[in-house]
């Protein structure tokens, strides 16, 4: 067989020169079949020969092994010291094929008969016809001796658009690209977390990097979207993660983990997943949740105490509504300034035993001495307003009662005395506004003292003043004559010029009737018919006329004696008896009753019984509300609660 004779450095004959230790004797040929080129001449560096090296095409046999020894010497035979011998090892390498103006059938015919292994990339070349040879890649050409096990790419001409990588790319980066190649195309979007968020992730129908698409055609390019991470919630309380969460869009649930050491409703973790992993469906996220606050009865705040801007008397109670003693050391207040979820002030109670039914009360230290005297510690931390989040926390952190919620900025409680009703007996994780009733800023001697009784009947306060008199006052009067739900007409004084009642609209009865305002008018004239003595009290706040000047604007009060009245539902049905015996404000009824919302302007200065006025009919609103009576016997609770108690309402 013809062989072709390949010798290494540039087609030149490497000859080694092997210096022998010894002279002038002979040299035992060893053995290297199977051996490597680099194993064999490793071998021989010892012997005294001098080697010449060829590499002979030979496939039978892997490439860069041993085949033979020259001159027809063997394994086992003896040379003489110093002798030149010839080393053959075998060689796959084939010449390249010139395949120039060849088209791709013809490319893969000689290819194939040489018996390599190749794959085609197109480079766009108008010039060429469709698949015509340009030439090879990676450095080689025509001529070049490569191993036939090589995998060779053959690069062919197109006069299509061939699709380029994208892979890494962004939007901006990807216009460029396809715009210079002169290719049409339109962006799609994926969800797609194994590639950079907003970077290529894949050509639609299917199509990939290297694929030839007609010029005219449009391909579409998908970018890839990461979704959310999970983000790191270490340390967030409940309403943050909640916030957290949906403004990343992240749909989930909680779970609670029972554990006493740590603040209930802050994070424990996420259920089977961690921050920083992708999120792609509903996650679980673990809160904290303690043994103790399902208890009936606990440690609560009775009072809180805002003498007004600009003053320092400010003032917490708390109350052991327990039946047991409770050590206060295990107990802190701690304020959250103007919505903040970080801790404003902290203020420790001290090594404090609070028996069952007793208060301890935390004035500012700079608060006026009527106020400060009822304090049983004083501190300067004790700083807040009408905003201001006020929680009683046990040791470990968690809240056990607050006004407001974390996070809250509105102004509810501001420039009152605020005592907790008689019935609350355990404190609230979300605030309540309803659980609390409002009165003057001074009325200094409720504290110290819980439960405090609630009146639910305003009481007179007679006045020697006129009704007109600048600073208010009241008349003595008869009634005329009774118009409506909220209007009549009194002698003296008040004939020509009728009485609308203050803070009160009830429901028209003319020129047309609506609900609520017959059952309305029959009340008013019922109390006013049975009133043995009537006045007619001014509040010059509220101003004395009615902004036409037609009426008077005035609270009703009558001596009632022994009156009692069935007030209805729609249907018919008995929803409260009043027996009223002795001084009764009509405008207050006719809100107690669900006759009126209420319209008494928080613009008053004017109070009764330590209340200011308008709190005594938010109250009874809130009541009749709660009991769905007249006007909001189809107003649902919740609506009115959303509606009124952020506004001050109570």
């Amino acid at each position: 067989m013809l062989k072709k004779i390949r010798v290494l450095l540039l087609g030149l004959i490497l000859v080694l020169s092997l210096s022998a230790c010894t002279g002038g004797e002979d040299v035992l040929l060893p053995s290297f079949t199977g051996h490597t080129y680099e194993e064999t001449m490793s071998i021989l560096e010892s012997y005294p020969l001098t080697i010449e090296v060829v590499f002979e095409e030979n496939t039978t046999v892997n490439d860069g092994i041993f085949l033979r020894y020259g001159d027809k010497l063997s394994a086992g035979d003896y040379v003489k010291d110093g002798k030149e011998i010839t080393i053959y090892f075998a060689d796959h390498k084939v010449e390249l094929p010139d395949l120039t103006d060849q088209l791709k059938a013809e490319v893969i015919t000689s290819l194939d008969s040489l018996g390599f292994s190749y794959e085609f990339v197109y480079e766009k070349d108008s010039l060429l016809s469709e698949n015509t040879f340009i030439r090879y890649s990676e450095n080689l050409s025509s001529g070049d001796a490569v191993p036939n096990t090589t995998e060779l790419v053959v690069v062919l001409s197109t006069q299509k658009n061939i699709l380029p990588d994208l892979t890494g790319l962004d939007q901006f980066e990807i216009y460029t690209v396809l715009n210079d190649a002169g290719i049409d195309f339109v962006y799609g979007v994926v969800d797609d977390n194994t590639v950079e968020d907003q970077t290529f992730s894949s050509y639609g129908d299917g199509l990939t990097a290297g694929t030839l698409v007609p010029s005219t055609f449009t391909i579409t390019v998908n970018i890839g979207y990461n979704s959310e991470k999970l983000p790191d919630l270490n340390g967030l309380v409940k309403k943050q993660i909640e916030t957290e969460l949906e403004d990343l869009g992240i749909v989930y649930n909680f779970e609670y983990v029972v554990n006493d050491d740590f603040a209930e409703d802050t994070f424990a973790g996420y259920k089977d997943a961690s921050a920083g992993d992708f999120y792609e469906s509903e996650v679980t996220v673990q809160l904290y949740k303690n043994t103790f606050t399902d208890n009936e009865t606990s440690l609560i705040i009775s009072k809180y105490v805002d003498g007004g801007d600009g003053t320092s008397d400010q003032a917490i109670e708390i109350y052991n509504a327990t039946d047991s003693t409770i050590n206060l050391n295990d107990y802190y207040l701690a304020i959250f300034s103007n919505g903040s979820f970080e801790e404003s002030y902290h203020i420790d109670f001290g090594d404090i035993d609070l028996a069952s039914g007793e208060t301890y009360v935390i004035g500012n230290w700079n608060a006026n001495g009527n106020l400060l005297v009822k304090a049983d510690l004083s501190t300067t931390d004790l700083v807040f307003d009408g905003n201001d989040t006020i929680q009683l926390c046990y040791s470990n952190g968690t809240y056990i009662d607050t006004i407001y919620n974390l996070g809250d900025k509105d102004f509810a409680m501001d420039n009152e005395v605020y005592i907790r009703n008689p019935e609350v007996v355990v404190g609230t994780r979300e605030f309540n506004s309803t659980e609390w009733s409002a009165f003057i800023p001074t009325y200094y001697d409720s504290i110290g003292i819980h439960p405090v009784e609630m009146p639910m009947e305003i009481s007179i306060e007679i006045i020697a003043r006129g009704f007109l008199n600048e600073l208010g006052g009241m008349d003595l009067v008869s009634l005329s004559s009774s118009i409506d739900g909220d209007t009549a007409r009194f002698t003296p004084g008040f004939v020509e010029n009728s009485v609308r009642f203050l803070g009160v609209d009830t429901p028209e009865t003319y020129p047309y009737t609506q609900p609520w305002g017959l059952e309305a008018k029959a009340y008013t004239k019922g109390v006013l018919e049975n009133a043995t003595s009537i006045y007619i009290q001014s509040d010059p706040d509220m101003g004395f006329m009615d902004t036409y000047g037609t009426r008077y604007l005035g609270l009703v009060w009558c001596y009632m004696d022994n009156y009692t009245v069935d007030i209805l539902s729609s249907t018919g049905e008995v929803m409260r008896t009043e027996h009223l015996d002795g001084w009764i404000l009509l405008n207050y009824h006719l809100i107690l009753n669900g006759y009126s919302k209420n319209y008494y302007s928080t613009d008053t200065n004017f109070s009764i019984g330590n209340k200011y006025i308008y709190r005594w009919f938010q109250e009874a609103e809130r009541y009749a509300a709660a009991n769905g009576l007249g006007v909001h016997e189809w107003e649902s609770l919740q609506e009115y609660y959303t509606r009124y108690s952020w506004w001050g309402y109570f």
